[in-house]
């Protein structure tokens, strides 16, 4: 029941904010600038990229590991995963920048562990496309099909 219920959140938000664009800026997000500064001055911080591994292996952000969007909810809370990533499992109060290829996917990310009660997390706007570009539209036409970003 519960899954049914996201399931329809998701579609409806779909239906009304659409596939196409660079997704909603707010105060979750930081930019390609506040990020690299987090890169010269901050030592403790994580950086997922919500990608599918596929994209990760065509390139990724320095520091960045891999943790698709459909993986997570249960990942980030799996003592596990950590271990397996020779990690230790972020707190709740931990600060995680999270990236996807514009930016759509990596709000979603943000909003299933701002559920989960993580409260210093980051999407990082415009996602690999203007990390690699800050010039990149990020309205034009993408590759596949369907609402990757």
């Amino acid at each position: 029941m519960k899954n049914t219920i996201i399931l329809i959140v998701l579609a409806v938000s779909l239906i009304f904010t659409g596939c196409g664009g660079s997704g909603i800026k707010g105060d979750y997000e930081m930019d390609r600038d506040e990020l690299q500064k987090i890169f010269d001055e901050v030592e403790d911080f994580i950086l997922l990229d919500v990608r599918e591994p596929y994209e990760f292996d065509e390139g990724y952000i320095d520091y960045a590991f891999n943790m698709p969007l459909g993986t997570v909810e249960k990942s980030i809370e799996d003592d596990a995963y950590w271990r397996a990533q020779a990690w230790d499992k972020p707190g709740k109060d931990a600060l995680i920048i999270i990236y996807s290829e514009k930016g759509k996917r990596g709000a979603l990310a943000v909003e299933r562990l701002r559920r989960l009660g993580y409260t210093n997390i980051f999407n990082l706007y415009g996602g690999y496309t203007l990390w690699l570009d800050p010039e990149a539209d990020l309205d034009a036409e993408p590759v596949s099909t369907g609402c990757g970003g």
